[in-house]
């Protein structure tokens, strides 16, 4: 079961009328400012900056792993509207005895902020999300590397702000569709964590983060018939580094997963290694 990091709309919005000193978790421009490594959304720009992601994760079980490279750019429509575009690739999947590789599915994300306060020590800031998620990858390998059909993301983030910590949450759900007999089940995302400033150089925002990364998926059909071993229920625990000047962000996390109570026969996760490279234009 994989997660998803993704980004979303809607239409009014709160104005700033107070802004916190330019320290701590508020030293760098928003884009700059801490967000989370493998939770979906919080992809906020000033309008027409751009920031290009170079986002790795492994995951590690009994027998299989999992190896994900998703190339990505996020550009700032307005300052509260933003466009998010992931091509993922996989150069390797195995299960057992089965073993493939290709494109993933590529996805398509509008994110947009719908309430954005402040005063001289926080900000609060929510947004919602929509995500489209086309069948570039194949529902036919096997291990498959996408749906094989069209997908959608529906959720919101919330991110409360102070010099010194950030707490955020973001709940959602995935919508699959079906092609030739074959649907992946739904799946409900739930997501929280919190991150602490590190006290850091001028120029810079250190800061250590823990999330919490669930994920309830529903039964596959394939050809018509109901898969007994997949979905089920698994939370990550993924305690992470973050560090951002100007134009970097680098994040680097060890995921483990606290429940995994997954449906038949699956192969359990041991692990996940999450990296992520930002360079903002």
């Amino acid at each position: 079961m994989r997660r998803f990091g993704l980004a979303a709309i809607f239409f009014t919005s709160t104005v700033l009328i107070a802004n916190p000193p330019p320290i701590g978790n508020f030293a760098l421009p928003i884009s700059q400012q801490v967000g989370p490594l493998v939770s979906f959304g919080e992809n906020i720009l000033d309008k027409g900056q751009v920031i290009t992601y170079l986002f790795a994760d492994a995951f590690i079980g009994n027998d299989s792993y999992e190896v994900d490279v998703i190339p990505s750019v996020v550009y700032g429509i307005r300052d509260d509207l933003s466009l998010f575009l992931q091509v993922p690739v996989s150069p390797g999947i195995k299960e057992g005895k089965d073993y493939s590789a290709g494109f993933e599915d590529m996805s398509l994300q509008l994110e947009y902020v719908f309430v954005n306060t402040a005063n001289s020590y926080s900000t609060i800031q929510a947004t919602l999300v929509g995500n489209v998620t086309f069948p570039t990858g194949s529902s036919t390998k096997n291990p498959p590397t996408g749906y094989g059909s069209t997908s959608f993301l529906l959720g919101s983030t919330f991110c409360y702000t102070t010099q010194d910590w950030v707490a955020f949450t973001s709940p959602g759900a995935i919508l699959t569709t079906s092609s030739g007999g074959t649907e992946f089940g739904d799946s409900v995302l739930y997501q929280f964590g919190f991150a602490r400033n590190i006290p850091s150089p001028c120029g810079w925002i250190f800061a250590g983060m823990v999330e919490f990364d669930g994920q309830y998926s529903w039964k596959n059909t394939i050809k018509g018939k109901t898969d007994p071993n997949s979905g089920g229920n698994i939370i990550y625990l993924t305690p992470s580094i973050w560090v951002s000047s100007e134009r970097i962000i680098l994040q680097f996390g060890v995921g483990y997963p606290i429940v995994q109570r997954l449906f038949g026969n699956q192969s359990k996760q041991w692990l996940s290694f999450d990296f992520n490279l930002g360079v903002t234009f």
